[in-house]
């Protein structure tokens, strides 16, 4: 399927500018002898319109610049060792202001990643605007051979940790609404599937009762979002402010072998603090799951590449969790940028017993490359039980 999506995107692609090209040839106006038709730019004749026959529209969406972005990934990661694969972003080659965003990932600890992400309109492009409609299509699988538990709890110690493997695939169809420039509201279907197995014969996974490490999950959610968010940019924000509540809801239906829903609620901050491109971000959320018999799988984690970046994958795991991320995001050269900061993070059995004792936290430095479409993030995070290092992509908020 996701090699099928990706095939399907290029033939079309590349059918439509074929398409296109011949109807801007037909389309062409005569200029006169003394114009060379074939070498019009931009930069030549300012006022597009009067060479081209295009609608409004039209000439509105050709002001996208068609891009083709490729990254080739050679990285270390603490999780998932030595990685290698590749990152393509394509933008607006059907002419709708679309974006694709492929990921393929192999690691040396046994990670398999497949991700395809298509928007249309491109998340940056419809950032800070007005739109009735925009679609996000996501699939995603990841295969994880040495898959982290280290227990269920704030407490759960380093040393009890053990590995099994453990198999995602996701879809989902998200449908977005810019009631104004502000003001943005998502509805969407998710499906889910996780499989584990491979559990330490010696190990406390393999000794949970059924219902609490269960080797199949599949179930389909409803979600929705709803976000006020002044940023000047989603690739990367220099000023802005980003308030957010998420709810996705498992109903008790047939073809569900679980049924929850998980809400979460988060503000995020940013801020120019030195001229000219130092900028300060805060993220501060907390999360929380609500259902009965829930399994390990479905439970929620802080620790590596997204949370706390100074822990391992999974490092802590509770029904409620709550973050707090801080950076300063500064240039080094040309497109080279570097980061400093700090995370904070808790977990608990019920939000109910929320404090500010026993948070966990980690300083954090890293380095940003800014392509034209997304950043590439190398990060090194430093707690009092270990360190992380992480090679991604994006800002991790």
């Amino acid at each position: 399927m996701f090699f099928q999506i990706l095939t399907i995107y290029l033939i079309l692609s590349y059918s439509n500018l074929y398409a296109q090209d011949n109807s801007l040839k037909r389309e062409r106006i005569h200029l006169g002898p003394e114009i060379n038709q074939n070498h019009i730019s931009y930069e030549d004749e300012p006022d597009f319109s009067e060479i081209y026959r295009y609608s409004e529209q039209n000439h509105k969406e050709d002001t996208v610049e068609t891009k083709f972005e490729p990254m080739p990934i050679v990285s270390y990661d603490s999780n998932t060792g030595f990685g290698f694969g590749a990152k393509a972003f394509l933008l607006n080659y059907l002419r709708y202001r679309e974006s694709l965003d492929v990921i393929i990932f192999f690691s040396t600890k046994g990670e398999k990643w497949f991700r395809t992400v298509f928007s249309i309109p491109d998340f940056e492009l419809r950032q800070g605007t007005v739109y009735p409609l925009a679609v996000d299509v996501l699939f995603d699988y990841d295969k994880f051979v040495a898959y982290n538990f280290f227990g269920v709890g704030n407490q759960s110690k380093f040393e009890d940790k053990e590995i099994y493997t453990r198999q995602l695939i996701e879809t989902s169809a998200m449908f977005n609404r810019g009631f104004s420039e502000l003001l943005v509201g998502q509805i969407g279907l998710k499906y889910k599937k996780i499989e584990s197995w491979n559990f330490d014969s010696e190990g406390k996974l393999i000794q949970l009762l059924p219902d609490s490490n269960r080797t199949f999950l599949e179930y389909s959610s409803l979600y929705l979002n709803c976000r006020y968010d002044s940023r000047d940019s989603y690739i990367h924000p220099t000023k802005g402010v980003v308030v957010q509540a998420d709810l996705e809801w498992s109903p008790d239906i047939s073809w569900n072998s679980i049924h929850f829903y998980q809400w979460s609620f988060w503000v995020q901050y940013y801020s120019l603090v030195f001229f000219p491109a130092t900028i300060f971000s805060a993220r501060l959320g907390t999360m929380s799951i609500v259902g009965e018999n829930l399994p390990i799988q479905l439970l929620i984690p802080i620790g590596s590449n997204r949370t706390l970046r100074g822990y391992p994958q999974d490092r802590f795991l509770d029904k409620s969790a709550a973050l707090l991320n801080l950076e300063i995001r500064f240039p080094i050269y040309r497109r080279l940028g570097g980061i400093i900061g700090a995370d904070f993070g808790r977990v608990w059995h019920s939000i109910d017993q929320f404090s500010l004792d026993d948070w966990h936290s980690n300083a954090v430095m890293g380095l940003r490359f800014y392509m034209d479409t997304y950043v590439v993030r190398v990060d090194v995070g430093i707690s009092q039980e270990t360190f992380g290092i992480y090679f991604n992509f994006g800002h991790i908020f």
